[in-house]
């Protein structure tokens, strides 16, 4: 009479290839919601006739603040800001609201 391990030998296999898939979904998965959205500051510009801000310029006013920077990225007509954390973002936000002006809205 043969094992209950020695029967079942496939579908252990099977069982385990499919949980090894499964945690590798979870880890990916887990490392694309890391980040979430509100770990960015998006900048558009509300007055026609201004340029979006220096990227440089907001870094080091930032930095100055202690404030880490993932990166900073521009688009069409935004400015989009990425942090580590979502504290960061929030810190930044009140910054970057009190540095720029009127024409510009920070979200």
């Amino acid at each position: 009479m043969r094992s209950v391990f020695v029967m079942y030998r496939r579908q252990l296999i099977a069982a385990a290839m499919l949980f090894g898939i499964a945690l590798s979904i979870s880890i990916i998965a887990s490392q694309y919601t890391w980040q979430s959205p509100d770990a960015m500051v998006k900048i558009n510009v509300t007055d026609h006739g201004l340029s979006l801000p220096d990227g440089f310029f907001l870094y080091q006013h930032l930095s100055t603040e202690g404030i880490t920077i993932k990166s900073i990225t521009s688009g069409s007509d935004s400015l989009i800001i990425s942090f580590n954390s979502v504290e960061d973002s929030h810190a930044a936000e009140k910054v970057l609201k009190k540095i720029l002006d009127k024409g510009y809205h920070v979200e």
